[in-house]
């Protein structure tokens, strides 16, 4: 009887530690089958930015289709950092510190999105030819990483790819974990934020010129977006962007819109329209966009490109 329940402690002790050995296996494996994704996708890009003949390299930090950065965002972008300056390519990699510091310093992006405008000037000040861009989105049981690597001169995008990591409690807790940085603000993934319906009217001051947004009014599966724009100093040609330049709206669940027309004044184009507004006085502009889905509840992201730059608004409710 006495062998007996040794034997049976002997058989618990095993099973656990088996199962604890087992565990740390996987775990282990996860965090190699992460690795080895920036590795390789890091690895093709390499190639690419030495082909491109780019001698200085920045990764900003990852964000979500909302342009939130996260714990997770940073540490992606932080291992992708790390992968390229060990390729040993003959590029630089410039310290992320300081690209973050430019961008709030600079006040280049008001979300963590890098645009083409924030690219060609980031690339000016930080002296960097090529920044790396990406995105994380929640997919099921995975996290699926987009990535691009701009050319910041030209803005032209040199290589992308696409991969994704295991949706780990480690890694859910860290995409879950929002960053306030600068101007950046910071949301959870996954909540709803409660919006004031002040909101609609917000207003930027930017380049010699004030942008107060009226209202986005939803017809359907349409939405206009209405300004008052005013030139604050002296005549000036401002250019409201449509689809050419990027003028785009994200709405609460994660979906992307491209403008497809604009009017500034009495000006209407599908692609640039663009006036002559005389200081202090304000001028009517608008963009449009189609396809809304029926499911979305407001904008998270309303970027209004004007070419040399672009003005940014976050939560932007719908009016009917």
């Amino acid at each position: 009887m006495k062998n007996y329940e040794m034997s049976k402690k002997a058989l618990y002790s095993f099973s656990i530690s088996t199962f604890i050995l087992v565990l740390t296996i996987f775990q282990c494996s996860y965090a190699e089958a992460y690795t080895q994704e920036i590795q390789n996708l890091s690895a093709m890009m390499s190639e690419k930015i030495v082909q491109a003949g780019k001698k200085t390299v920045a990764v900003a930090d990852f964000t979500d289709l909302q342009g939130n950065v996260t714990e997770l965002g940073r540490f992606i972008a932080e291992r992708f950092s790390v992968a390229l300056a060990s390729a040993g390519k003959g590029f630089a990699v410039v310290d992320r510190t300081h690209i973050k510091t430019l961008l709030r310093e600079h006040k280049l992006s008001e979300t963590g999105l890098i645009d083409t405008t924030t690219a060609k000037e980031l690339g000016k000040l930080a002296g960097v030819e090529v920044i790396i861009t990406g995105t994380l989105t929640p997919f099921g049981d995975t996290v699926e990483m987009t990535i691009k690597v701009l050319d910041t001169e030209t803005a032209r995008v040199i290589d992308a790819g696409v991969g994704s990591v295991a949706k780990t409690a480690a890694i859910k807790e860290l995409l879950e974990k929002g960053i306030t940085t600068g101007d950046v603000s910071s949301q959870q993934t996954g909540t709803t934020p409660k919006l004031d319906p002040t909101q609609a009217q917000q207003s930027v001051e930017t380049k010699g010129f004030k942008f107060d947004l009226q209202e986005c009014k939803r017809s359907g599966s349409s939405v206009i977006c209405y300004f008052l724009i005013t030139s604050k100093d002296q005549d000036k040609t401002l250019y409201v962007s449509g689809p050419n330049y990027n003028t785009r709206i994200f709405d609460d669940i994660g979906n992307e819109y491209r403008a497809i027309e604009a009017q500034l004044g009495n000006n209407i184009d599908p692609y640039n329209a663009y006036n002559s507004l005389v200081a202090g006085i304000p001028t009517k502009a608008s963009v449009k966009f189609e396809g809304i889905s029926p499911q979305a509840s407001f904008i998270a992201l309303l970027d209004l490109n004007c070419i040399d730059f672009a003005v940014q608004y976050r939560n932007v409710p719908f009016s009917k």
